[in-house]
């Protein structure tokens, strides 16, 4: 009886993780993200884990050769779009700055739907107009030529199989000390 309970619950746990219409945020750190000009970018942001799309933002870049820093976050930036310069991409858009209006593009390999390590697409290609780059009214410009995002916290149904594991190990411990006691 015992074992029915626990297995209904974890599988009810599992299903409320994992239920559709219950997206989680999925917050990433930038690593290693520098420009061709020597500069770099760090922060972070957050998406939405089933649509990708920018909850939130806080990306620093620093002074390079070529351009100045910038801050984009909720005072700065006056624009967002997902997935407008190409595919798991971003571009934050601010007015104002020092030589006007500022853009970061930032481009990733895979979607930002769920967490894990997510290369930057460095670059630019002027073709398909995909890759990440940094410009202010876009001349002059500088690319990415490196970098990644990361995110450390595991999505909730990770959670939950993890719950799922140690309910498994507990009862595995409850059921071995049973069977000891009755033999002695």
């Amino acid at each position: 009886m015992k074992k029915l309970l626990v297995g209904s619950a974890a599988l009810a746990l599992l299903a409320a993780a994992s239920a559709p219409g219950q997206a989680a945020v999925i917050d990433w750190t930038l690593e290693g993200v520098t420009f061709d000009d020597g500069g770099t970018a760090s922060g972070t942001f957050s998406t939405d884990s089933s649509t990708g799309s920018l909850v939130s933002y806080d990306i620093t870049t620093t002074a390079g050769s070529v351009l100045a820093g910038m801050t984009y976050d909720a005072s700065t930036v006056v624009s967002v779009a997902y997935g407008y310069y190409g595919p798991n991409s971003f571009l934050l858009f601010t007015l104002g700055g020092p030589y006007g209006s500022e853009y970061i593009t930032l481009e990733f390999r895979n979607p930002l739907t769920s967490g894990g390590v997510d290369p930057i697409v460095a670059g630019y290609d002027p073709i398909s107009n995909t890759g990440s780059y940094e410009c202010y009214n876009c001349a002059p410009f500088r690319l990415v030529t490196a970098g990644e995002a990361t995110s450390a916290v595991p999505e909730p149904a990770t959670w939950a199989m993890m719950f799922v594991g140690f309910a498994g190990l507990g009862y595995a411990g409850y059921r071995a000390r049973k069977v000891t006691a009755a033999v002695a």
